[in-house]
Parts: C-alpha cells; structure tokens; sequence
C-alpha cells in the first residue's frame, strides 16, 4: 500500500481533519454559500513549469504531424533534395517513399507508445524516483532523439536512402520520453500551488471573498493549457519548414525549442515542493484485478460479488492463502474507480472521429489542392479552435443556461461532443468521396498520384470543417468526463483514473495501427465512415447508459460546499460524499488528475 514518508504531508483539501479545524480566515457556511470565490497569488514557479511544458509540447508537436509525410511520401522530384517539393507544384515533401500503410504504422505506433508507457512511468516515478527525477531523465531521452532527427534531415542521407536509421530510432525514442514526462508535469505543478484551504479574505476594492483552492487550480490549469494548445501550434512552422526548405530546418526547430529545458529544470530544482517517492497503489490493482479473474474467470466480471472476491476478508473465509497487502475498503475503491471511469470507454471512437482513423486524415489531405500550403499544417485548426471556443462555452454559453435554470449536465455535454465527433467523422468521408471523384487518379488519389496536377480541385481549407468540428467536441467530451471521474472516483484512486484515460487513448492509436492494412486508397472513405457511423450509434447507448449520472450531479450541486460546474478547466475535486475513502494516497500521488485534453 501507499505510504506517507517521513516529513511530507497531505495536501488539505483532501484532508477533511483539517478543513473541519479552526484556522484564520476560515469561512463560515453562510459565506460559503454567498461570497464571491477568487483564485490565489500563483507562485513564479507555476509559470515556470507552464513553460516547461510549453517547450516539450513544442518541440514534441513540431515533429509529430511530419511523420506520415517523411515516411509516406518519396524524395520530391526537381526537389532540393531535403525533402521540400519544387516550389509553384501542388507536390508534398517527403523523404523515406514507403508509402500509405507502412507510415500509418509508424504515426499510430509512435503515438501509441506515447500514450500507454505513461502507466509505467507514472508508477516508477510515485514507487521508485520521483515526479521531478523521471522528468529530468525524459528530457535527456528528448534531446538524444531530436539530435538523431536533425541528422536524418541531413541531404547525403536522403539522397542515398540511409536516413530511415537514425530516423525510427529518433521517432521512437521521442515517443519514450514524451511517456516519461507526459504523466509527471502536471501533478508536480498541482504540487506548487500554495493556497490549500479555503480563507475569507478583503480585496482591496473593500469586496469580502473567499480565497479558493479549487479556484486557485483552476487559473493554473488555464495557463498550462493554453500554453500546450500554443505549444500545438509548432507544427505550422515545422511544417512551412518542410515545404520550402527541407527537413532539416523542420526537425532543427524543435530541437531549438528542447534546449532551453536543461536550464529551466536546473533552475528550478531549489526552488520547487518535492514530494518523495512514497509507493503506488497500481501495483495492488493489478494484483486484485488478477485474483478476481482467477478466482471468478471473465464469466463473473460485470455480476455482483465479482470484485468481492479479492478482499482479504472473503479469500480467508474460503480458506485460501493469497498474499494480500490491501483491505476491504480498497476492493472497493478499485472497483468505485473503474464504476466511474465506464465513461472512458466511449473515448476511442470519439477521438478517431476527431482526427480520422489512423493516418486518414493526412492521406486526404495529399489529395487536395494547396496552393503552397503545406498539407499538415491543416490539422492545427483542431487546436484553434479550442483556444477559439472554450472561452465562448465557458463565459457565454454556460452561464446563460444557468441563468434560464437549464440544467445542462455533464452527460449531456459529452453526448453532445460525441454527436459532434461523429458529425466531424461524416464530413471527413464526405470530403474523401468527393475528392476520389475529382481526383486525376481516382480512388488512388493519395498514392503519390502523378497524373494532372497530382490533386483533386478541391481547396485543402475545406479540411478545416471536420478538425473544427472535433476540437470543439473535445471541450464538451473531455472535461465534464474527468470531472465525473474525479468527483466520484475515490481520492486515492486517482492515479488509477488517469491511468485509465490513456489506456484509452491509446485503444485508439491501437485500433488505428491494427486498420493499417486498410488505411489507405481506395479505401479511405469508408476509413472516416465506418467510424462515423460507429459513433452516432455509441453517442445514443452512452446516453442512455449515464444518463442518471445528470440527476445525481444536480442534485450533489446544491449541497453547501459543492461548487465544481465539471466545465472550462477545472479537473480538481476536493474529497465529497461520492468519492471519500478510508485510504489515503501518497502525498507524491494526491496530484495525479491530468489529461483535460489528449494533447497534454
């Protein structure tokens, strides 16, 4: 089990001893229920790991969408010979030339990695090293691959087909220490926030208001999020880079934006709140979870007593000699936690809607006209819009319901952001049929086609319908999701939700990477259909499958101290009567609520 080691603390919202004692500036129930709530004074090195963050999406996201070019497409012909297509052509750049299935094998197996070795590396850095170590150690495993990429770009390389080396090997390795960092920055930020109690305080307008921790959280998170979507928008210039001057320049780019990483962490390393390593729970779910499918088969899962079969008091009552270092109560959180995230399940359809199955959605784009825009620099319009709209839903949409008492609940919003996935999904296909149509080469118009012009006469901005779509559906699905998870998830199971967030996610860059034999022409628009059509069906089960879900969370809304509206970026709950619990985390874990959006 978790343990608390000697000289660390709990953080005091999910400390109810704490809150219940007397403390100055402690507010009462009636100013609870009527003062304004205000974030706290954000400590410099909140803004500092913003930045951390910044440069790893950066440069992470400034050589991602470039893979399926670089591997897909050949070396340009009349070309610079760095890969950018002779300028005034509707040509795309490329490099290695081994087409449609073996680069959707390597983006979906890239991003695959990236998403599922988080669990392991989440788990070694609370067991065994520590938040700040791991990351350290995943920004000297980033630098090793940008430097191996900067060589692949190199001309000699290219022109004699030798690149593919130091090239896999970069992809591949960037995608290990994408893993280390991705599931430790986040809660180390968490970590750094100073305001832990709600405190009436006097601002200096005169105005009495409370100093609120979730608030607090919810003003970092906004920062730490926008700066990833702003992060995101690196692709444009490494993409711009690919076509105009070669790979070189698009993978020297994110190696510049990784530099100044080294010196921030030094910076920081005095400065920061570490918690020690103090043991995970993972390992002891993995362990239940193992007893009741050995003692029960696959027969009992989703049957009553199924999880009853891993407590400690039921294997001695069957005479049974099972090592167990858990109790009771954590069977039953294991099985809380995985009650509450059921939501996840629907979250790998939704997330091909939004970006197309596999590597589609790129090969579309080959396929239509540019005019000098590159044909991955589409894609960034996923990430606009969600920068664009979330301050629309957050200051004018949702308010104005409240307003007219329209209950508009959290199962609701993420039905509505499935609808809209699969909406963006049949506009895809739409856009595909109608570009095969068009296309001088048919339905084998991505296949590096060479007659006419090369593309269909159909603008590549019209591409940016289906991402709009799915970004904004991201903002009704993603938050409301883990809002649910985390209210009612018990508090120290909440390394085991985020762990089962990207196990999902990476369902779907598994099912992508297993359709490779199929992602590609003639049969891309049944790639965005099929899904499409998928989608709109799961949209209607979920609904009715969660739907109580909206009638216990209005009512939950009107206790006294419940205050969490599951919307903009507030993905942290204090403990409430849904997901309180006897046992009680590691304080290196308390943190672990992440990925309001999978470009974390």
């Amino acid at each position: 089990m978790a343990r608390t080691p000697p000289g660390d603390s709990h953080a005091a919202y999910l400390d109810p001893s704490i809150l219940e004692e007397d403390y100055d500036g402690k507010p009462t129930d009636e100013e609870l229920r009527t003062l304004r709530r205000v974030p706290g004074k954000l400590p410099i090195v909140a803004y500092l790991i913003c930045v951390v963050e910044f440069c790893e999406r950066a440069s992470y996201y400034g050589v991602q969408p470039l893979i399926s070019n670089y591997v897909n497409r050949p070396l340009p012909e009349g070309g610079n010979g760095y890969g950018a297509p002779p300028q005034g052509t509707q040509q795309t750049a490329g490099a290695l030339g081994l087409g449609q299935v073996t680069a959707n094998a390597v983006t979906q197996s890239f991003s695959l990695l990236a998403y599922a070795l988080p669990m392991l590396f989440g788990w070694m850095a609370d067991a065994k090293t520590g938040r700040f170590n791991l990351i350290c150690w995943g920004v000297g495993v980033f630098g090793v691959a940008h430097i191996l990429m900067v060589a692949a770009g190199a001309k000699d390389l290219l022109t004699a087909g030798t690149a593919k080396v130091p090239y896999f090997l970069s992809v591949y390795i960037l995608s290990v220490g994408a893993a280390m960092f991705k599931p430790n920055v986040s809660p180390l930020l968490l970590d750094q926030m100073t305001t832990t109690v709600p405190k009436v305080i006097t601002l200096d307008g005169g105005e009495r208001v409370i100093q609120d921790p979730e608030s607090t959280t919810e003003r970092v998170m906004l920062w730490f999020y926008l700066l990833i979507n702003i992060g995101g928008f690196m692709g444009v210039a490494t993409s711009y880079s690919e076509k105009y001057v070669g790979w070189w320049l698009a993978f020297l780019i994110p190696l510049l934006l990784y530099l100044p990483l080294p010196l921030l962490l030094w910076f920081l390393y005095k400065r920061l709140i570490l918690h020690p390593p103090g043991g995970s729970d993972l390992g002891n779910v993995f362990r239940v979870l193992g007893i009741c499918f050995r003692r029960g088969g696959i027969k009992k899962l989703g049957r009553h007593g199924f999880w009853d079969l891993a407590k400690p008091s039921h294997i001695a009552a069957a005479g049974l000699s099972y090592q167990t270092s858990w109790n009771d109560d954590f069977v039953d959180d294991v099985r809380r936690t995985f009650q509450a995230t059921g939501i996840f399940c629907f979250f790998p359809i939704q997330y091909i809607n939004d970006n197309g199955l596999g590597s589609a959605a790129s090969f579309l784009s080959t396929m239509l006209t540019t005019n000098g825009v590159p044909n991955d620099v589409i894609g960034n319009f996923n990430s606009l819009s969600i920068i664009a709209m979330a301050p629309v839903l957050n200051y004018g949409l949702y308010p104005l319901l409240r307003r007219l008492n329209v209950h508009y609940g959290p199962v609701a919003r993420i039905t509505t952001g499935l609808a809209m996935s699969s909406i963006g999904g049949a506009a895809y296909a739409i856009l595909n049929s109608y570009a095969y149509k068009e296309s001088p080469c048919g339905e084998y118009g991505s296949s590096n086609c060479l007659g006419g012009e090369g593309v269909a006469p159909i603008s590549i901005w019209w591409m940016a319908i289906p991402y709009a779509i799915g970004g904004i559906s991201e903002l009704f699905v993603n938050v409301p999701a883990y809002g649910i998870a985390y209210s009612r998830a018990p508090v120290n199971m909440r390394g085991l939700v985020s762990a089962l967030n990207l196990f999902n996610t990476a369902i779907a860059y598994a099912i992508g990477l297993a359709c490779s034999s199929v992602v590609t022409d003639p049969f891309l628009t049944w790639d965005f259909g099929g899904p499409a059509i998928a989608g709109g069906v799961l949209t209607v089960i979920f609904y009715f499958t969660f739907r109580h879900i909206d009638k216990e969370e209005f009512a939950l809304s009107h206790n006294k101290d419940y205050h969490l509206k599951m919307e903009g970026t507030v993905n942290v709950v204090g403990e409430n009567e849904l997901n309180k619990t006897v046992n009680r985390p590691a304080p290196i874990a308390e943190n672990e609520q992440m990925m309001i959006s999978q470009k974390q």
